[in-house]
């Protein structure tokens, strides 16, 4: 199903060893070109860490990207080395993770992932925002009212969390039918079936 790095696992694995391609081209080119480390190390754990984070197969998906359970705090911190390197370099590694994505995701997927992001900063929106009635001008009108907005809000997430499942479904048929990136078939090898 158009995996990058096929065995999330294999974290102590150079990256670069296991997966040759990935140095042919584009940003992953740059970075493994410009590591001066010992065997490209630093920019296989890298590599490694970006998967670990965005990569939807990772056991570490779920986690929140910021806050307390932080998955960037984490896996720069336990896997890269140094838990500051995504403040210091965050358009750099930005840029790693959409790349990384592109290569990964099918349409179906993006979708879903873009979905989810949304739900997310709707769920923060509704969590950090009080019910306020706000406060009467001088013709008696409310003004500052947030109660109204987040009524709607709530009442409309059904219709939310039902475009989700369909895009949940999408991805669910499409990797049970085998469907490859671009809306090609997986091969026979891809499958396991040889």
């Amino acid at each position: 199903m158009g995996k990058v790095i096929d065995n999330l696992e294999l974290i102590e694995e150079n990256v670069w060893s296991l997966h040759p391609s990935l140095k042919a081209a584009g940003i992953l080119k740059e970075i493994y070109k410009s590591d001066k480390s010992a065997k490209k190390n630093n920019s296989s754990k890298l590599l490694w860490t970006i998967a670990l984070i965005w990569d939807r197969d990772s056991k570490y998906y779920n986690l929140p990207e910021v806050g307390e359970d932080s998955k960037i705090d984490l896996l720069f911190e336990d896997i890269y080395g140094d838990k500051d390197y995504y403040k210091k370099n965050r358009a750099h590694v930005e840029k790693l993770r959409v790349f990384y994505l592109n290569l990964q995701e099918t349409t179906a997927r993006r979708s879903l992932r873009e979905i989810e992001e949304k739900l997310e900063q709707r769920s923060a929106f509704l969590r950090d925002t009080d019910y306020d009635i706000g406060i009467a001008n001088e013709r008696g009108q409310w003004i500052g009212n947030t109660a109204s907005i987040l009524d709607k809000m709530l009442a409309d997430t059904k219709k939310i969390y039902d475009l989700y499942e369909q895009a949940r479904k999408l991805v669910s048929d499409e990797v049970e039918k085998g469907q490859a990136m671009g809306g090609g078939q997986e091969s026979l090898s891809d499958t396991g079936d040889i």
